[in-house]
């Protein structure tokens, strides 16, 4: 039989379903997060596991995982990267860092998932460049931070609210944020009435983010996704890996004196790198206020939390004139940052001259790499 309105019938079903969608809570779409599946994202690092929630909710939960927060130390393709060094042993290490996520990303990140924090253990990674003169920029803000989990930070009642008025004081700093009225209140007396985010529109962005994951991942992975794929487990100690990184170090750094690995080396000589580093290291940065955050966060949601203070090419920052003494007095701010808070830190930053620590003038690789595996592991067992 011949449908008599045949276009309006679409149009009203297909108006339907658009309505169901719209309707439907986020948490209906949710996929069946096994671990295989999350192993898929273990260092893929992409928007959906740095700003969503999803994929960091699901991983928290799993007992089998031990996550590494970080920044761009955990987009690199060295061998002796943890996951590499770990891999096949239990629980799986699990990587969520890019360029540029600093203590105040991480903070918002996690305050995400506070309700998973309890009693698990992680690490997490700081590096002393991000001290800088000014903070975090208001570019870095806006490119990487989620909407998704500020609002997940402020609607969960478990958060203690100066945490949230924290939070608040220090996002109002962002001109992006100026004018906001949630924030404004917060941020005087902390107490939260209403939303960061329209329920609604929260929702949406929560279903957009959901079916984003539905989506598989690129055949193009990135290097460190290839090179974990194809490693095997490791069977050396601790101290031939050491050895064996220190002769991959100086094999790979030979054409300068700074033991950067040659092909950053000649990304510096082509000036497609930055030399000038003078607005780093400053010891009234905002950057030890987002610290004290991150760890206060943490500690309240009862986290065993890792720090790790990461070293600097010493011999380079010295020849760009950012001399030690400068270096040193803004280390031992961090780390005492994170003791006086309460927290567990490991204190990387007496090997800026290490030989083959570094494998660039700000990234951890090689024998660094090694000893933080070593450290990791120990913090697991512990």
């Amino acid at each position: 039989m011949k449908l008599k309105h045949p276009a309006l019938i679409a149009f009203l079903v297909s108006a339907l379903l658009f309505g169901a969608f719209v309707l439907i809570p986020a948490s209906w779409l949710q996929p069946n997060w096994s671990h295989q599946k999350l192993l898929k994202q273990q260092v893929a690092n992409s928007d959906n596991v740095i700003k969503g929630s999803a994929i960091q909710h699901a991983m928290l939960k799993d007992k089998n995982f031990y996550p590494v927060y970080g920044s761009s130390e955990l987009r690199k393709n060295d061998p002796y990267q943890p996951v590499i060094l770990l891999k096949g042993k239990q629980p799986d290490l699990f990587y969520v860092g890019t360029g540029g996520q600093t203590d105040l990303l991480q903070a918002i990140a996690l305050g995400a998932q506070y309700d998973q924090l309890k009693n698990k253990k992680m690490a997490i990674i700081i590096s002393p460049q991000w001290f800088t003169r000014k903070g975090m920029l208001e570019n870095n803000y806006l490119g990487r931070v989620s909407k998704v989990q500020i609002n997940r930070f402020f609607d969960n009642p478990n958060i203690p609210n100066h945490l949230k008025q924290r939070l608040a004081q220090r996002l109002l700093h962002f001109k992006a944020n100026k004018h906001d009225d949630f924030l404004k209140q917060v941020a005087k007396n902390g107490e939260v009435k209403g939303h960061y985010l329209n329920p609604f529109y929260a929702n949406h962005l929560e279903k957009m983010e959901i079916i984003k994951s539905y989506i598989p991942m690129s055949v193009e992975t990135d290097k460190l996704t290839k090179l974990l794929d194809k490693s095997k487990p490791n069977t050396k100690s601790y101290a031939q890996l050491d050895k064996e990184a220190e002769q991959y170090g100086k094999k790979h750094s030979s054409t300068n004196p700074y033991r950067i690995k040659d092909e950053y080396w000649k990304l510096i000589k082509q000036n497609k790198r930055p030399i000038n580093r003078q607005h780093e290291f400053h010891m009234n940065s905002p950057e030890f206020k987002d610290l004290a955050l991150l760890v206060d966060l943490m500690k309240a949601g009862n986290a065993d939390v890792q720090y790790v203070v990461l070293p600097v090419n010493g011999k380079w920052y010295d020849a760009i004139n950012v001399d030690r003494e400068r270096r040193q007095k803004v280390d031992e701010k961090i780390v005492k940052t994170i003791s006086s808070h309460g927290g567990k830190v490991y204190d990387m930053t007496d090997q800026d001259y290490k030989p083959y620590v570094m494998s660039d003038a700000v990234h951890i690789g090689w024998r660094g790499l090694v000893e933080l595996t070593e450290k990791i592991e120990k913090h697991i067992k512990s």
